[in-house]
């Protein structure tokens, strides 16, 4: 026994300090952009956005896009109007959805031909909207449990309106709560809010113009924010995994004169696993970072690898033995076994205890 308790302690060893990186691992990188502060300006250089979103639908992991339509609106000043006129940039054309992709099937009409006149003696402009829109900021390391933050952000549109010239700033006008209307709800998901954002954007280019001013836009951002469903999401991805990790371990129960029986429990446990993984992640994209149904189903093959080594490693024991050393024998197997359920059982644990710590 003092001859193998290293290599049983450095099993232990093993097991656990992967379970531990594994559980560390996994972090997308941070978004690159960042919003500098809006600009103090008067009021008259200000257009003020609001947002009601009527529906959204078609959400597309793999394609981080969804469809969303509904409503917003634009008020600005008789400064802002005249600056219209002059320039001629039609009500259309004062913002933007920059995170808007296949605008061939997108629509944007505005509900009134000319803009109606507020008793404040600004302009107020109605449109309505349907498109489908790109989420930039989609985080998948939790995944099943994730969190989406689902964005849409309008931007001021025209050149004439960088900071480099009349510094117009783009203003929410909708509290969180106005912002979403009735079916805005996702199969397996519940909604959790809207966050409204605001700043300044830098883009990487000044579209012909001069200076690191004429390069940087005022935007809105309305994000709603979703929560997958926890029990949902155990039923579904984590129950199946956990139901072949019991089956690896009780397996080193078995006396270890079972031979055929013990071989072939860990490969099977294997093939299951990586069927498991492959429709468990059928609906990603392809990551630059581990999710957490990544980091089971490694433990998951790590378990079946190792086992299936100390099934060899005992079968090959009793196949050399004389008959009097057998007993002897099968106890040490069995000794072995239990230090391998012990270490695998530590890293289950880990894992699951890391999971609903970052959920």
């Amino acid at each position: 026994m003092l001859r193998i308790r290293p290599r049983l302690l450095a099993l232990v060893g093993l097991m656990l300090t992967m379970s531990l990186m594994l559980s560390l691992l996994g972090q997308p990188a941070s978004p690159s952009h960042r919003l500098l502060p809006n600009p103090n300006v008067p009021a008259s250089q200000t257009i003020q956005v609001g947002l009601h979103i009527n529906n959204i639908y078609n959400l597309s992991l793999r394609d981080k896009t969804f469809t969303a339509d509904g409503w917003y609106w634009l008020n600005w000043s008789q400064q802002v109007q005249d600056q219209l006129e002059r320039e001629q940039i039609p009500v259309l054309e004062m913002v933007e959805f920059i995170n808007q992709v296949e605008r061939w099937d997108a629509n944007i009409e505005p509900d009134s031909k000319e803009p109606e006149r507020t008793n404040d003696g600004r302009y107020l402009q109605l449109f309505r909207f349907s498109g489908r829109f790109y989420d930039d900021q989609q985080n998948l390391s939790q995944f099943p449990f994730e969190s989406l933050e689902l964005p849409i952000t309008i931007e001021s549109r025209p050149n004439s309106f960088s900071m480099a010239d009349q510094a117009i700033v783009l203003q929410p006008s909708t509290a969180g709560q106005e912002v979403l209307g009735d079916s805005v709800s996702l199969n397996g998901y519940s909604v959790n809010g809207v966050d409204v954002t605001e700043g300044v954007r830098q883009s990487s280019t000044a579209f012909g113009a001069q200076g690191d001013l004429a390069k940087q836009y005022s935007q809105v951002t309305y994000t709603v924010d979703y929560q997958t469903n926890t029990w949902s999401a155990f039923y579904t991805y984590v129950v199946p995994w956990l139901a072949v990790m019991t089956t690896l371990l009780l397996a080193p129960s078995l006396e270890g004169d079972l031979k055929e029986l013990r071989l072939a429990i860990p490969s099977t446990a294997l093939l299951t696993f990586v069927f498991l993984r492959e429709s468990s992640n059928s609906a990603l994209p392809p990551l630059d970072y581990l999710t957490y149904i990544d980091k089971l189903y490694i433990l998951g093959f790590m378990a079946s690898t190792v086992l299936f080594c100390l099934f060899v490693w005992g079968t090959n024991l009793l196949s050399r033995i004389r008959p009097e050393q057998e007993a002897a024998t099968i106890t040490r197997i069995n000794q072995v076994d239990g230090v391998y359920q012990l270490s695998v059982a530590g890293g289950i644990v880990i894992l699951l205890i890391s999971g609903v710590l970052q959920h």
